[in-house]
């Protein structure tokens, strides 16, 4: 039984299922059904709209070939009208040329008229021309040429007849005034030549009785000068002047005669300077008649000249013969001094000095020297013979000599042995000196060992920096300022011993010495601080690198920074504001902390290298660059700036209420130099990349292509950006007379912005009430001020332009 009842349940569960099958299959069926109804209707509805567009098609047909009949026919026409008036310019053209050939002709006949009138009248006028260089022996042969003339080509001239004929009657008044002329000229040069005669004539009178004149003054120099020749050979030839007064006596003589033969040579060159001109002019070189014996110029001159040379010649002499025996009186002198010194110390009168006799010469006439037996023996052996007892007057001079030589010796002995003592001293006092010298140098020479150290470390710095981070630079950087500042300051503990050197306490004889000394100090010294100088500058350069560094890779940060926050807006579909919300923790602000712990946690980006993870307190630098006011905090405004994403109009597009073209309406259309900010995308729609934007100019929201099918860009990246075209002035508020600061690191309420000057938008554009200007929050460039600025004034004026 309860196998037939497992049985029956197995039956009827397998009836049930079979049910179940069943109905599924019906219910299948009747869905395949519909779908087929859904389809034929579907199909009728694609096949009614065929055939609406296949009726749109024929009628586009029709129009296109009434079109083509209408276009036809008025070419046609226009084609019949253009043969029309073509012919019409031909003839017109024909008749034209008929015309203008008739006037070629006429005006050619008329040309060849006015030539031959022309050239008659030219060849009238050049034969008149011949009356302006007419003489009185050829004015009546050349009158009747003319006559002759105009009888033929008068009526040659035509219609300037008349006025040849005036030319004719001219030409003879021209040619009677021309012979007057002449004749009058002729009259006034023999005139003149008379007069010119008779002036040659006086002249040559005048010339002669100079000349007569010079000869005197010059016969009277030549004797003057030949007598002071004399005067001055027979001067020369004396040899009784032994006295300076007997010397001075006779040249005083002959001098006198001196200066009366300059005077004479004097008069007579003086007279040929005033003269000699006139003489010239006249041509008197040689005899002026060939009866007269006039003297002549040239010899005259010549005579005066070696005159005047031969007194100069004597007065060379006259001179030299003056300091020959004034020299001479003075040797005489001289031995007349040393022969009363002589007599002086010979004693025993008998024209000798010996022994004890130059003992005494020595002691009175050398400074109280004693002449040693050991001089005696010398001056005796040298001068004095066998026989004799003394030393003669003949050789008293070398016996001072010999003395005075002696003398010297002495005294050489005794200044060497002073010189020597004080050489010890100098010694003694040099060797303190070149160690406390030595210790400056060792001193100089540590602050250079520490200086080579830091600039050994400097120089493998540019190959160590390429794998430092900026914080490890600015470290080693301030490492290596502290090594420097060590050995600039052991360098000038150095210097302040070098300058101790050279005072008052240095011996004068060891001054120069010691400067020798101290200037090669100061030359390490001053290498030191060229070591120390580079040292400086290098890491001045690395600070700067590191600063750099520094700056790119905050930048580099912030740039993460930016692309996780973007990359959380887009995945969790918030917008800046909302997102600032959420960073902020519903505060007003936030600070660095808050951003780091945000970003921490932030999902990475594809553009982060795997592996690699970014520390919370690198997230801290990277806020720098977000608090543009440095006030430790950032606002929403400047949060939401900083977020949005701007493109620039550059070629006319239409902003439409809908992604798709299809069913699109335009909202307007944006014009080039517009700017938008992008809210959604890029989306593609078929071959379009379309982005939902915003007009910055009236807020106006709809989608936008970036670019055609065809590659032309409608939007590139940009629209943040403007120029100062015109100067303003950036203040803290809205209302350009409210506001004292214009925010926390800035001085002043005010800046002026100068053309060329670029400002980045926080706030775009809006027009002011009262005033009608529109006004701009932005920030500049140049300093990072931040405030509102006019970009366009209430009467159009353009202050600011989109870059």
């Amino acid at each position: 039984q309860q196998a037939q009842q497992a049985q029956q349940a197995q039956q009827a569960q397998q009836a049930q299922q079979a049910q179940q099958a069943q109905h599924a299959q019906s219910a299948q069926l009747a869905q395949q059904a519909q779908q087929a109804q859904q389809y034929q209707a579907q199909l009728q509805q694609q096949q009614a709209i065929l055939q609406a567009r296949q009726q749109q098609m024929q009628q586009y047909q029709v129009q296109q070939q009434q079109l083509q009949a209408q276009q036809k026919a008025q070419y046609e026409a226009r084609l019949i009208e253009q043969r029309v008036e073509q012919q019409h310019r031909m003839q017109a053209q024909q008749e034209a040329q008929a015309k203008r050939a008739e006037e070629m002709k006429n005006k050619q006949e008329d040309m060849k008229r006015l030539q031959a009138e022309t050239l008659a009248v030219a060849g009238m006028r050049n034969a008149f021309n011949k009356m302006n260089l007419v003489i009185p022996e050829n004015f009546d042969s050349l009158k009747e040429q003319l006559l002759q003339k105009m009888a033929a080509e008068l009526e040659n001239c035509g219609s300037q007849k008349a006025a040849v004929q005036a030319d004719y009657e001219k030409a003879i008044e021209v040619g009677q005034e021309r012979v007057k002329f002449v004749l009058g000229m002729r009259k006034k040069n023999e005139e003149k030549m008379k007069e010119a005669e008779l002036k040659r004539e006086a002249a040559k009178q005048n010339t002669k009785e100079l000349l007569v004149e010079l000869a005197a003054l010059v016969e009277t120099a030549e004797t003057a000068a030949t007598k002071f020749g004399v005067s001055v050979k027979t001067l020369c030839e004396k040899t009784d002047l032994n006295s300076e007064s007997a010397v001075n006596k006779a040249v005083a003589k002959v001098e006198a005669e001196s200066e009366i033969a300059s005077d004479k040579a004097k008069a007579a060159m003086s007279f040929i300077a005033t003269n000699g001109g006139p003489i010239r002019v006249v041509g008197t070189f040689k005899k002026m008649d060939e009866d007269e014996d006039t003297p002549n110029f040239l010899t005259l001159h010549k005579q005066a000249s070696t005159a005047k040379n031969g007194i100069d010649d004597n007065n060379n002499k006259l001179k030299a013969a003056r300091v020959r025996f004034l020299a001479k009186a003075a040797a005489n002198d001289v031995v007349k001094i040393h022969k009363a010194i002589f007599t002086k110390y010979d004693k025993n009168k008998d024209n000798m000095l010996d022994r004890k006799e130059i003992v005494a010469l020595g002691k009175a006439e050398h400074g109280g020297f004693t002449v040693n037996e050991a001089t005696l023996d010398m001056i005796f052996k040298v001068m004095v013979g066998d026989k004799a007892k003394g030393v003669k007057f003949e050789e008293f001079m070398r016996l001072q000599t010999a003395v005075g030589i002696a003398r010297e010796r002495t005294k050489d002995l005794e200044r060497r042995a002073v010189r020597e003592e004080r050489e010890n001293e100098l010694a003694d006092a040099r060797k303190t000196l070149q160690g406390n010298i030595e210790e400056v140098m060792l001193a100089i020479k540590g602050a250079s060992s520490a200086a080579n150290e830091v600039g050994n470390q400097i120089r493998t710095l540019p190959q160590k920096a390429k794998d430092m981070k900026s914080a490890d630079m600015i470290k080693k950087a301030e490492e290596l300022e502290e090594a420097t500042k060590s050995a600039e300051e052991k360098l000038q503990a150095a210097v302040e011993e070098v300058e101790k050197f050279g005072g008052d306490d240095v011996d004068k004889d060891l001054q120069n010495w010691v400067k020798v000394e101290k200037t090669k100090l100061v030359a390490q010294k001053k290498n030191v601080d060229n070591i120390i100088t580079r040292a400086k500058t290098a890491i001045l350069s690395f600070k700067a690198q590191a600063s750099k560094q520094d700056q790119a890779e905050v930048q580099a940060l912030f740039t993460t920074a930016m692309a996780r926050l973007r990359a959380f807006m887009a995945s969790e579909k918030l917008t800046p504001a909302e997102l600032f919300k959420k960073v902020a923790g519903g505060a007003e602000t936030f600070d660095k902390d808050k951003f780091a712990a945000f970003l921490v946690k932030a999902p990475k980006v594809e553009s982060e290298k795997e592996g690699e993870d970014i520390a919370e307190e690198e997230f801290v630098r990277a806020f720098s660059t977000l608090d543009e006011e440095k006030s430790g905090s950032v606002s929403d405004e400047t949060f939401v700036a900083s977020l949005r994403r701007l493109m620039k109009v550059i070629k006319d597009v239409a902003l439409t209420d809908t992604l798709s073209l299809t069913d699109a309406k335009s909202v307007r259309r944006l014009e080039v130099g517009e700017a938008v900010e992008v809210l959604e995308g890029p989306v593609k729609e078929g071959e379009l990349s379309r982005v939902r934007a915003k007009a910055l100019k009236d807020d106006l929201e709809g989608w936008v292509s970036v670019a055609s099918t065809a590659g032309i860009n409608f939007l590139e990246e940009g629209g943040g950006v403007f120029k100062v075209v015109k100067e303003t002035i950036m203040t803290e508020c809205f209302e350009i007379d409210g506001g004292s600061k214009v925010g926390s690191n800035v001085k002043e309420s005010t800046r002026k912005l100068k053309p060329g000057e670029l400002l980045e938008v926080r706030t775009w554009g809006k027009k002011q009430e009262g005033t009608g200007l529109t006004r701009m929050k932005c920030k500049a460039y140049a300093d990072g001020m931040i405030g509102w600025v006019t970009t366009l004034g209430n009467t159009g004026i353009k202050f600011c332009e989109l870059v």
